[in-house]
Formats: structure tokens, sequence, C-alpha cells
């Protein structure tokens, strides 16, 4: 099969089957059912098949790669099925039928972030997610408080989610080889989750508005009685928001009118 790569994609194939293995070796894959957001030529498609999934939907945005997948599932899957299209403009919830299911993503770099962010608020339908992004995302993900990568994605994660960075994968893994280093995250969503996402989330908005700023500088002329929350949480609001621990976001979050 001729195909010209398209950087407008942010397409980078993974090749290397030991990684490939080491990434489906990470949920389980067999009887369950997947989605595989970026199958590109099929590597990872391949290997998922081979662990004999329940279903499996695939999601691509390059449309010239139809072909080749819808050969893919005429040859080894008859459970698979395609659908082209952006996944940032996908509703998940939609298309996984609001079954809960497992997700494997190997992510474009420059919509990685919006669309993990985008997965949240629909992260009771996942069992887990296993996903490859950029190593600068992988370390915003899991950072700890008071650190320099620690931020509004942090801890929405953090809140709603158990992160466990599994990996890095050097850049010669992948053809065409990106520039930076990725990293592959499990993502295992918390049980009984009970949060206000729109509202947790615009506080932390508004608080890493200026990261250099007291958080009361952020945030008092919006929540005109957050001093008395703070204090009643017994939180010191002469911090910046990156002192800020993801419990201490959701006590204020749920203090708020």
């Amino acid at each position: 099969m001729k195909f010209q790569i398209k950087k407008k994609y942010g397409q980078h194939f993974l090749n290397e089957k030991s990684i490939i293995d080491k990434i489906i070796d990470i949920q389980k894959i067999k009887d369950n059912d997947i989605i595989e957001i970026g199958p590109g030529f099929g590597s990872l498609t391949n290997a998922i098949i081979e662990k004999k999934p329940n279903s499996l939907l695939i999601i691509e945005k390059d449309s010239s790669l139809k072909e080749h997948l819808e050969n893919i599932k005429k040859s080894k899957f008859k459970k698979l099925d395609l659908l082209f299209g952006d996944a940032l403009n996908l509703n998940l919830k939609e298309i996984s039928n609001s079954k809960k299911v497992f997700l494997i993503a190997n992510l474009p770099y420059n919509i990685a972030t919006t669309l993990i962010i985008n997965w949240i608020k629909y992260i009771n339908f996942f069992c887990c997610i296993t996903v490859m992004v950029q190593k600068e995302v992988a370390d915003r993900l899991i950072a700890k408080v008071s650190t320099k990568p620690y931020g509004r994605l942090s801890v929405l994660m953090q809140l709603h989610c158990k992160l466990e960075k599994k990996f890095d994968v050097e850049p010669e893994n992948f053809s065409p080889p990106p520039k930076v280093v990725s990293s592959v995250i499990k993502i295992t969503p918390t049980k009984n989750i009970n949060l206000n996402y729109d509202k947790i989330d615009q506080l932390l908005k508004d608080s890493f508005f200026s990261r250099r700023k007291m958080i009361k500088n952020n945030l008092l002329k919006k929540y005109h009685n957050i001093e008395k929350i703070f204090m009643e949480n017994n939180l010191d609001i002469s911090k910046r928001a990156q002192d800020i621990s993801p419990k201490d976001y959701l006590k204020i979050s749920k203090s708020l009118n």
C-alpha cells in the first residue's frame, strides 16, 4: 500500500513489536469491548485482535487508510467496526452505546491534552484507558503538587482517576520518528465518582489563570466568599495555585455556592 505521511494529522506510526506487546498487556482485552483511537496502519489493531476482544471499534481521522483498515476487518475480525472522523468531535458516550469500554489510543501530540480533558467528562463509561502521549503531557498528568508540571490537567485527572506511568517510548520506535520521547499511561477511573465537573473545572481555570500570583488574587473578584471558604477548610489562601492539592481543590469546590 502506497501511503504518504500527513504532518497535519501528527502521524507517527508505532512499528516496534515489543512496545506494541507491552501496551496490549496493560489491560485485559479478551472478551471485552475495545475502542482504539488512531489505528494508523493497524499495528496495535492487529495485536488487539489476537487477544480476542468481544468487539473492537477503531476511530481514524485519515480516510486514505480506509481500504487498508477494511482489509483487516475482512481478513481478521468481522466484529471490527470502523469509524472515520475527528476524535475531538465524537461523543464517546453515544459511540459506546453507554456500555463500559476499554480505550487504547496512540494520540497525536497536537490534540492529546484536549482529547484527554474531553474523556474526563465521560470517565464513567471507561473501564480503563491506555494512552500513549508526549512525555511532557504524561508528566503533567501525574505531576505532584508544588512541582512545575502540576496544573489544571493534573488536578482534573487525579480527582477522577488513578494514573500509572508504565514506560517511556523512544522516537526510533516510530515511523517517522517524532522529535520527542513518548510515554504510556494507564488511566483507571475512580469508583463512585460524584463530582460536578463543570464547577471544579471552572475553579481550576480561575485558580491557575496566573500561576505566579497568590491564589486569592486569582479568585477574590469572582468568588466573594473565597477567604471564608479557605478559612473553614483550614487552607492557606496566600499559597499559589500549584501548592493546593487535588483533595483541597475538591473541598473548595464543594464549599462554593
